[in-house]
């Protein structure tokens, strides 16, 4: 499965895709409501303002660390990695069971290499699409890496709970790993 990491440039796409979209309502409010110049220029500005303010927040990339896991965040769009101690082949079913026990991780796709999670609606938010990897670290040692986006490439900031996402879905898998692990020991 391939990954589409979590840059800039993403954030950037965002910022684009918004003021763009402005434009075409700035147009059409021209259009439907005969404006004059000052309430276009107003509107205008508001418009840009309520965009591009927050759109500079969401270019700046924030950590997140765990105990065992990184998230790094641009605006609504999440990358991290979490190490566990248990072979790859284990992984699979520690994700399973992790996503079962939380209603919010839909788990769509699950195979050997990776898988899709999608989140829900909810009241702030139009969803998100997880997507991960499984690698092999050593024989012992195996490692998920996970990008989370909004459903909606318009949002610009962490409504969607991107980070919060991965972070779910880390520390499920975490916790599994460690009821593994010392049930085996």
């Amino acid at each position: 499965m391939d990954l589409n990491p979590v840059t800039r440039t993403s954030a950037v796409e965002a910022v684009i895709l918004n003021v763009l979209y402005c434009l075409l309502v700035l147009a059409l409010l021209l259009w439907v409501f005969h404006w004059g110049r000052v309430s276009i220029m107003v509107v205008a500005l508001l418009l840009l303002a309520v965009i591009i303010i927050p759109g500079f927040f969401a270019l700046r990339p924030q950590t997140e660390r765990g105990e065992d896991y990184i998230i790094t965040s641009c605006g609504a769009r999440s990358q991290g990695q979490l190490t566990v101690p248990v072979p790859v082949s284990e992984l699979r079913r520690l994700v399973e069971r992790a996503c079962a026990q939380h209603a919010k991780l839909g788990l769509r796709e699950l195979d050997a290499q990776g898988g899709r999670i999608s989140v829900g609606i909810t009241f702030s938010s139009w969803g998100a699409r997880v997507r991960f990897v499984l690698r092999p670290v050593s024989e012992t040692a195996s490692q998920i890496v996970a990008t989370s986006r909004p459903r909606m490439p318009l949002e610009l900031w962490g409504l969607a709970g991107s980070e919060a996402n991965l972070s779910l879905l880390f520390r499920g898998v975490a916790r599994e790993a460690e009821r593994t692990h010392t049930s085996v020991t």
